[in-house]
């Protein structure tokens, strides 16, 4: 079996620090406040068997969301023993590095074998354990909130998980050796191609004669079009050559008037760019003289800028210090304002808690009186209904009861008969005797007789009142045997309104009255009715409410937090109006003196007024300031730009003189008119050679003859090709000189042969070399794959075997088959007895309401039997309970399918089983329940480890052990130290 030994977790969540020792037999509680790291126990121990984290509503977890809030790594150990052998498991998660997973193995306190690696860890302990996270989960693991997991779980996942824990490892190894591997496929698929190869082998050679005929055809057909095409070529090339020689002629011609066109093209535009030089060297010496006088003002208004500047700093700090006192003159009216504010409010404070506080104790009085009244009423209903629906068991003895009494008297009543009519006798006796002592016999008698017969009588009258008591025990006997179904439920109502008076079941009707009668004691001396201690509790609750309400208007309207700061709040109030008042006193007249320096009345608005036009002044003077560096910089670039403009003038019209000389010579001072002068002599010679129409006729001559030369130089690439083909398709018959004559001749003789249709050779062609190069390529790939290059193979024998292996295949394939529904069916009969620990959980957990239930087989959809259903009782759908019953269902489920699904004789079944939070829709009465199973019952008999997670009210004293959590850590523990 699977014990929980040890677990440990560090930052792991809200688990700060928790390190819990488990013994091999425990019922362990664990509880702790909402966010203590109850649940984060149950996370912790599922990780360190897994490696993952459990999915939540929104998707599968990070690792990294595994770490506590601000910590860089965290770590998890658990000690898990399984018969003789302990796995010491510890993972650690680093936040943004590689996670560390350790597995020891240990026997005997001693480290036997070391694993690492997380692939290796994970494999090995699944592998150990016999279950994954899933089968646990479903079985041993009951999540919080997560009941019906099992059910909403699809046929193929839960069969899944019953392979695993059903330990069907002899058919699913089976299954594993029948079942067709990869490396069988590959040996059948190698036979297949051996086959194949061996069909190639043997089709391959007729197809290739076949092609070699055609092939031949083709060939003269393509020797016949070949030599007609360089017959054509070369006739064209002797054509152009003649062409080529007249068009060189003229071009040769136009050459040299082009050149000089282009010459005085080029002189026209360096004119051009001289004149317009020139146009802007001479406006940028306009713009110079413009911006030194610009300049020189600059300067001068840099010169006032300071003296403005200093006056304007000077009235922005006396305007600050006005705001500064503005401001503590508003703060000092404010807290004088406050001060007198709160001392108003403090006296109607006092009286209206006085009042709150006379008006709850006055509501705690009248609802402790109506509790009492309720009581009182409670009890009497219980009484009334104890009385008429005691259980039938509980009239019987009390008829047994009263029997017992009566048969006693009837006894005693016999015993006094007895000794009455014996003392008759002794004084009768005595009587006929006349002698003194006989007289004192008699009197002793007759005295003993009267005694006797007093008892005698009281004996019978308690005799007649027993057996009264008999008559109505065995009649109410008789009432209580058919009492009805209303009766049952009006005692369990009375006993529930007891119980949210929070007061126990009586143990009997008689302490029950005494208990009424005292509360009616009590009543008598109030002397009200139940309606008129609820209209008092009404009226008091209401003059409660309205006094709380004015309070707190109170309080809101003059700023109250605490009524008890209020004296202190108004003090501190006075004295902030007090220092005010003090440091008014001292800077004021400091704030004269500075206005009237500056020339000023001690006003914001006389101030800001000066401000502003102060800065009306300095602004356009900073300006023109900024503006004396920026005119440099703009003259100094003008200066330069004129010189180069100049000299690009004189170089332009310098190049152009070279072409046409006779121009005067270039000066800075030469007029618009010269340039003008000049280029028009440019573009007179210019027009007279023709201009862009001859340089047009140039270039269509030129193009002509490159287009020539490129015809002649393709047709001739042509000619030699197809000469080249005729070699090659002629081979050793060709001339050894083939020219436009021999071309002649060879087609003449070509043209006697009958070749046939080329469109239907050649579409023969198509197939035969698609078909023979497939065949040829398969071939091949085939041979390579096989490793059977130059292998001759025999086709009837390799299609045999091929046959032969395919059948065993198809014969495993259904072996598989048979072993998996053989499996499908041992997994299936995990349902009968499911519900047979089903049905002897069920009526424990319910408190016998209910006892019988089923499963749908396919989708394990919950019915239950109602007895309370028409025609006396029928199955119903979970759905149609209430939530609390429906979490019980679906958790008896859970726990019958566990109990069905880890059979003992394994020897390495889980015998562990954590529960998270069960109880939070279960009433008192079916909390116990399932606690006594826990503890007592068929699961505490089933698993040696149980541990419970629950927040709500739980007896401790049930459990072996109990952790209480803390913030992570835990704050109280009895289980066994390190």
């Amino acid at each position: 079996m699977i014990h929980l030994k040890r677990l440990y977790a560090h930052n792991f969540k809200q688990l700060q620090e928790v390190d819990l020792r488990f013994p091999d037999h425990a019922r362990i509680l664990v509880q702790g406040k909402n966010e203590a790291g109850k649940s984060t126990l149950f996370e912790a121990v599922f990780f360190a068997l897994f490696g993952a984290a459990l999915a939540t509503e929104t998707g599968a977890r990070g690792l990294d969301d595994l770490i506590g809030y601000g910590m860089e790594k965290a770590r998890v150990e658990l000690d898990v023993a399984s018969g003789d052998r302990v796995f010491k498991i510890a993972r650690t998660i680093v936040r943004g590095k590689t996670n560390v997973w350790e597995l020891d193995l240990a026997r005997a306190g001693e480290i036997i074998e070391e694993i690492r690696g997380n692939t290796v860890v994970n494999k090995r302990l699944i592998a150990e354990l016999g279950f994954d996270g899933d089968a646990l989960l479903n079985t041993c693991f009951v999540e919080q909130k997560k009941l019906e997991k099992l059910e909403g779980l699809n046929k193929a996942k839960r069969e899944e998980s019953l392979a695993k824990l059903l330990n069907l490892d002899a058919l699913v190894e089976l299954e594993g050796d029948l079942k067709i591997r990869a490396e069988d496929r590959q040996e059948l698929e190698r036979l297949k191609k051996r086959a194949e190869l061996a069909d190639i082998q043997a089709e391959l050679p007729a197809h290739e004669q076949n092609l070699a005929h055609v092939e031949r055809q083709l060939q003269l057909i393509d020797l016949r079009g070949t030599v007609d095409g360089a017959t054509a070529e070369t006739r064209a090339v002797q054509q152009l050559d003649a062409a080529i020689v007249a068009l060189a002629a003229q071009r040769d011609a136009a050459a040299q008037r082009v050149e000089r066109i282009d010459a005085l093209k080029e002189a026209m535009q360096n004119v051009k760019d001289a004149r317009d030089a020139a146009e802007r060297a001479a406006e940028n010496a306009r713009d110079l003289a413009r911006l030194q006088g610009e300049q020189a003002d600059a300067r001068r208004a840099a010169d006032d800028a300071p003296k403005l500047e200093s006056r304007s700093i000077a009235l922005k700090r006396l305007g600050h210090l006005l705001r500064h006192l503005d401001q503590l003159g508003a703060a000092r009216d404010q807290s004088a304002a406050r001060a007198a504010q709160l001392a108003g409010a403090a006296a109607r404070l006092a009286e209206l808690t006085a009042t709150v506080a006379r008006e709850e104790q006055t509501l705690t009085q009248v609802e402790a009186r109506q509790r009492q009244y309720d009581l009182g009423e409670a009890l009497g209903n219980w009484i009334a209904a104890r009385r008429e629906a005691s259980p039938e068991t509980q009239a019987e003895d009390r008829v047994k009861e009263k029997r017992a009494a009566r048969d006693q008297i009837s006894r005693q009543f016999r015993v006094h008969v007895y000794g009455l009519a014996a003392l008759l006798f002794v004084f009768v006796a005595a009587a006929a005797i006349i002698q003194p002592i006989a007289i004192v016999l008699l009197v002793l008698a007759a005295l003993t007789l009267l005694a006797l017969a007093a008892r005698a009588t009281t004996l019978w009258r308690e005799l007649a009142r027993a057996a009264e008591a008999v008559g109505q025990a065995q009649g109410e006997a008789h009432a209580r045997a058919s009492a009805t179904d209303t009766q049952i439920a009006r005692l369990t109502e009375a006993e529930t309104r007891l119980a949210q008076l929070n007061v126990a079941i009586p143990e009997t009707i008689d302490l029950a009255h005494s208990t009424r009668v005292q509360i009616a004691r009590e009543m008598d001396a109030v002397r009200k009715t139940a309606d008129e201690l609820r209209a008092d509790q009404d009226a008091t609750r209401a003059r409660l409410l309205n006094a709380r309400a004015v309070l707190g208007e109170l309080q809101r309207q003059n700023s109250i937090a605490e009524p008890a700061s209020v004296e202190q709040e108004r003090a501190a109030c006075e004295r902030a109006a007090q220092q005010a008042n003090a440091i008014l006193a001292r800077w004021q007249p400091r704030g004269q003196a500075d206005a009237q320096s500056l020339g000023v009345e001690l006003d914001a608005n006389a101030i800001q007024r000066a401000r502003f036009q102060i800065d009306a002044q300095i602004e356009p003077r900073q300006k023109r300031t900024n503006d004396a560096t920026r005119l440099a910089q703009e003259i100094a670039r003008r200066e330069q730009q004129t010189h180069a403009l100049l000299a690009r003038a004189q170089d332009s019209f310098g190049k152009a003189n070279a072409v046409k000389p006779g121009a005067p010579a270039w000066t800075p001072a030469l007029a618009v008119e010269t340039y003008t002068g000049f280029g028009k002599d440019l573009r007179a010679e210019y027009d007279d050679l023709g201009g862009e129409a001859a340089v047009k006729q140039a270039r269509e001559i030129e193009g002509e003859l490159g287009r020539r030369q490129g015809e002649r130089a393709t047709r001739a690439r042509n000619a030699d090709l197809l000469m080249t083909r005729v070699r090659a398709l002629m081979g050793t018959q060709a001339p050894a000189s083939i020219g436009l004559k021999e071309l002649e001749n060879i087609a003449e003789k070509l043209g006697t042969l009958e070749l046939g249709d080329e469109a239907m050779l050649r579409a023969q062609h198509r197939e035969l070399v698609g078909r023979v190069h497939s065949l040829r390529d398969r071939q091949s790939q085939l041979e390579r794959e096989l490793g059977l290059e130059g292998v001759a193979l025999e086709r009837a024998a390799c299609r045999v075997e091929w046959e032969e292996q395919a059948r065993r295949a198809r014969v495993r394939e259904r072996g598989v088959e048979i072993v998996s529904v053989a499996r499908r069916r041992i997994v299936h009969k995990v349902l009968p007895a499911t519900m047979d620990y089903m049905r002897r959980i069920l009526p424990a957990l319910t408190r016998d309401r209910y006892h019988d239930a089923q499963l749908d087989p396919e989708s394990y959809k919950i019915q239950v039997w109602d007895e309370r259903a028409t025609n006396g009782g029928a199955f119903k759908e979970k759905n149609i309970f209430s939530g609390g019953t429906k979490d019980q269902f679906s958790l008896a489920l859970r726990l019958a399918f566990a109990l069905a699904t880890l059979p003992q004789e394994r020897g390495a079944a889980p015998s562990f089983i954590f529960l998270d939070e069960p109880l939070g829709s279960f009433d008192d009465e079916r909390a116990d329940a399932l606690i006594y199973l826990l503890t007592e019952g068929e699961i505490a008999r089933a698993f040696d480890q149980i541990l419970l997670i629950s927040h709500v009210r739980v007896d401790e004293r049930l459990f072996t052990h109990r952790v209480l959590l803390e913030n992570g850590r835990v704050a109280a523990s009895d289980l066994p130290a390190a």
